[in-house]
């Protein structure tokens, strides 16, 4: 199949799961679509194994696994999302190789080494006590020239600069009300989240800078191969009041790299 037409399919099966119709699902639709599509031309001349670190609400595992036909391993902490997870999964009904698994990717990969083509994380780093052993054991279980594909928070954009200048009770107050609950249901329904720091969902950090990601991959035997920053610097909410002709055309930008952007995308190859 060529290239195009794999893009084509990601963007159809994304659409479907995500239903985007204002500017933070288009958002999430673009962020995905810019993983699987980076995933998807790494590896398109061959079937390939993924694992999906903190796969979420499972919308990347499920689009590579349909629309590229690779074999995917969605694993997340959380059990409402792996059972959400396999619950959309038998909702689909089509033919894909997807299998969810509950673990702690901090606590070690339950994989032997060598054993993945490519390796994703999306929004995963900033929530670790120890991201340096993530990406140790990334190592271990990609394959020789294999990837490891991530997104995290731009800590050098300006709204998470002026995080650091507020208490930790009061970060986590803001977070609250920013939740997005369509894109995640799980965390309006678990009173931990708000009032314990040791919960998975709490940030550890406010991301991480471009130098520091690829010290983190130096130290672990992964070389920096892609990076830039990306995403609007302005509040979901203010995005979310443009209008809805709008809100695709700024997401889809959003993910383009830009200079202090809100978030950072980087691509690691083992040697």
């Amino acid at each position: 199949m060529e290239p195009s037409a794999v893009v084509v399919r990601i963007e159809g099966v994304l659409a479907d799961l995500v239903q985007p119709a204002d500017y933070v699902r288009w958002e999430y639709l673009s962020r995905q679509r810019l993983l699987a599509t980076q995933i998807a031309s790494f590896r398109n001349q061959a079937p390939a194994r993924v694992l999906d670190i903190g796969c979420g609400n499972g919308a990347l595992s499920m689009t590579l696994s349909e629309a590229a036909g690779f074999d995917l391993i969605a694993m997340d902490i959380l059990p409402l999302r792996t059972s959400a997870v396999q619950a959309r999964k038998r909702g689909r009904a089509r033919e894909a190789t997807l299998h969810v698994l509950l673990a702690n990717a901090e606590r070690g990969l339950p994989f032997r080494d060598e054993t993945f083509d490519a390796v994703v994380a999306t929004e995963v780093l900033e929530h670790l006590d120890k991201p340096v052993r993530l990406l140790g054991e990334v190592h271990r279980v990609l394959r020789p020239r294999g990837r490891f594909f991530m997104t995290t928070p731009n800590a050098e954009a300006l709204p998470y600069r002026l995080l650091r200048f507020l208490p930790d009770s009061v970060v986590r107050n803001l977070a609250g009300p920013l939740t997005h609950g369509a894109l995640h249901p799980e965390l309006l329904h678990d009173a931990s989240h708000a009032t314990t720091p040791s919960h998975p969902d709490e940030h550890r950090r406010e991301g991480f800078t471009l130098s520091e990601l690829e010290s983190l991959g130096a130290m672990t035997g992964l070389r920096v191969i892609r990076r830039f920053t990306y995403r609007i610097p302005l509040p979901d909410r203010v995005m979310n009041s443009v209008p809805r002709r709008l809100s695709r055309r700024l997401a889809v930008l959003g993910t383009r790299p830009l200079p202090m952007g809100l978030q950072l995308y980087a691509e690691f190859e083992r040697a």
